[in-house]
């Protein structure tokens, strides 16, 4: 009887313990979900096994965010490779991105990166960064893009060679975006 009791009491206890406040923080993403493809460089010692990682920089406020580029279970920034991540960025006003490494215990922690896209479907955003160089391995500041790019969206899947016309980026291009022109486009009426 005393073991029946023992053993209601621990079943109500485990019970009332699911209901219980935990000091468990819950994140939430007040951003956006954007996709971010790396090309690392197709050179011998290219790639990377360091600890990798992409700073983006935005307009309001002169705010950044750092994020460690790794999928778990992956070798990730092998030579010639292109790799893909899945990012909540908290704003999309992006106006620049860099790269470092932070070193770690292995033999391979150089790293050459060709280009950067960020990619975000739900508002037709893309971004390129082309930095076709050796990513140093320095936090602050990184390794910026040689040059930052905002891209049609329709362009942004399969980017151009490094030598193609882009459009520079301009800060508020979104009459640019929505009318598919440049800013230096004049509208000539029919007769």
């Amino acid at each position: 009887m005393f073991h029946s009791f023992l053993i209601y009491c621990l079943l109500v206890t485990i019970v009332f313990a699911q209901f219980s406040p935990t000091n468990e923080t819950v994140v939430h993403h007040d951003g956006r979900l954007w996709d971010v493809v790396i090309e690392t460089c197709d050179k011998d010692g290219a790639g990377t096994d360091a600890a990798s990682y992409l700073k983006v920089f935005y307009e309001s406020g002169h705010d950044s965010e750092t994020f460690h580029l790794d999928n778990p279970g992956r070798n990730d920034f092998e030579q010639g490779s292109r790799d893909h991540f899945k990012i909540f960025f908290k704003q999309s006003d992006i106006v620049n991105m860099g790269l470092f490494w932070w070193p770690g215990f292995s033999l391979s922690q150089s790293w050459c990166v060709n280009w950067i896209l960020l990619l975000n479907s739900d508002t037709e955003a893309c971004f390129e960064g082309i930095f076709e160089k050796w990513i140093l391995h320095y936090r602050d500041p990184p390794t910026y893009a040689t040059r930052f790019h905002r891209l049609r969206y329709a362009d942004c899947v399969r980017p151009g060679p490094s030598n193609a016309d882009r459009r520079t980026y301009l800060r508020y291009d979104d009459i640019v975006r929505n009318s598919g022109g440049t800013v230096d486009d004049k509208h000539d009426d029919d007769d």
